[in-house]
């Protein structure tokens, strides 16, 4: 494995641009990592994937783990060339993880020899030996570090503090088995207890790790309190590594996160609204600021779309713009055909594309905290600027927790 560079290319605390890189491949941040379902993006070809925006992808290692616990490794770790070469994703930055951020397992046992995952045939254990021996096979170009995660809402005091300490441990023993440049990300825990979630972070970047891992899915009741948490956490990180976060989706909490200072998240949510027949409509800043758009998405189910033969969104230079109609996808959404999960997925995945651009341009151009509140504004109503845009007049603090 080379070593992932990543470099700050502005001078500002939170609100920053950065890039990593790896030999040739870049990618510019703020970005998103494309989720993938066992090495492909859902429902889109290798064709269809490189006509989107993207230049980084996810894929989760408990899709592609035995279901039998005598069948090891996972057939794919036997392929020449590990996981670029397999799942045909030279060019892309491949990040790897043990568990799918959107699909978690509810009920996950753990133990100080093994975490749980989800197969197609039930729940597994997976041991730290056998995680590290799939990472030198599959060769990623980043993966987050083996950790017991936590997933439920509530947890004791106890429970979280063993959590933290089991990560701490099995990240000393990642870096101590690994090669000294593999790109190991550190998986912040703490859960919702701010002092486990402040040593989690103060903990972690004391080891060599290339960046960090958050996962925001499931705490909190509310996208302010999720981000309240996150904060918690953000405060203790360097400003030289990476931040990769998860569970946060929505075009308004990924600006809120954005001006917290988060690099990367993951790409649930486009995909989500997809399945559920939903096409992006929104845009961020330049020509967004005067549109009368005020909807995130449109669902191509309602029957109104019937005849309405105009594009998702008219402007929009898509694939699936340019040669469909609303109309035609609502038609193939009532006949259940699988090209209206590929023309939305599609769409939805090159808006979100374009929407992290438009987001580091107006990073660039100054621009970012007005065109940020003009945006919530419009989508989300005045109820919600003043907690948005709080790090306005509130400077950050290194000992807040």
């Amino acid at each position: 494995m080379a070593p992932l560079l990543f470099t700050v290319l502005n001078n500002e605390i939170s609100l920053r641009l950065g890039r990593l890189s790896l030999a040739s491949k870049i990618l510019d941040t703020p970005n998103c990592i494309l989720n993938t379902v066992r090495g492909s993006v859902l429902h889109l070809t290798p064709d269809n994937l490189r006509l989107l925006p993207f230049q980084a992808v996810g894929i989760t290692l408990e899709q592609l783990y035995p279901a039998s616990l005598d069948v090891q490794p996972p057939a794919s770790t036997k392929f020449p060339g590990g996981a670029h070469e397999f799942f045909n994703l030279q060019e892309y930055l491949l990040y790897f993880d043990i568990h799918d951020p959107v699909k978690q397992v509810k009920a996950r046992i753990n133990s100080d020899k093994f975490i749980s995952v989800r197969t197609h045939q039930g729940i597994r254990q997976l041991t730290l030996a056998n995680y590290l021996l799939y990472m030198n096979a599959y060769k990623p170009d980043f993966f987050a570090a083996f950790s017991d995660s936590l997933i439920q809402k509530n947890h004791g005091d106890k429970r979280v503090q063993k959590s933290v300490d089991r990560t701490l441990k099995w990240l000393d023993d990642t870096l101590d088995r690994m090669e000294e440049d593999a790109n190991v990300f550190g998986m912040l825990g703490g859960h919702n207890i701010r002092e486990e979630r402040v040593r989690s972070a103060q903990e972690t970047v004391k080891r060599n790790v290339a960046g960090f891992v958050l996962n925001v899915s499931d705490i909190g009741d509310t996208s302010e309190e999720r981000l309240d948490l996150l904060r918690t956490s953000l405060n203790h990180l360097p400003q030289e590594k990476p931040r990769l976060v998860y569970g946060l989706g929505t075009p308004g909490d990924i600006l809120r996160a954005v001006s917290e200072g988060v690099d990367l998240f993951d790409t649930s949510y486009p995909s989500e609204m997809a399945d559920n027949g939903h096409a992006f409509t929104f845009k961020f800043a330049t020509d967004s600021n005067v549109s009368d758009v005020t909807t995130l998405s449109i669902n191509l189910w309602d029957k109104s779309f019937a005849r309405d033969f105009q594009p998702f969104v008219t402007s929009c230079e898509c694939h699936a713009c340019q040669n469909y109609t609303r109309a035609y996808t609502h038609h193939l959404l009532i006949a259940h055909e699988m090209l209206a999960s590929v023309l939305l997925i599609s769409h939805n995945l090159f808006v979100y594309g374009r929407f992290f651009e438009r987001i580091r341009n107006s990073i660039k151009m100054k621009t970012f905290d007005e065109d940020m509140r003009q945006f919530l504004l419009r989508h989300e109503g005045q109820a919600q600027i003043e907690h948005s845009m709080k790090h306005d007049v509130e400077p950050k603090r290194k000992t807040d927790y």
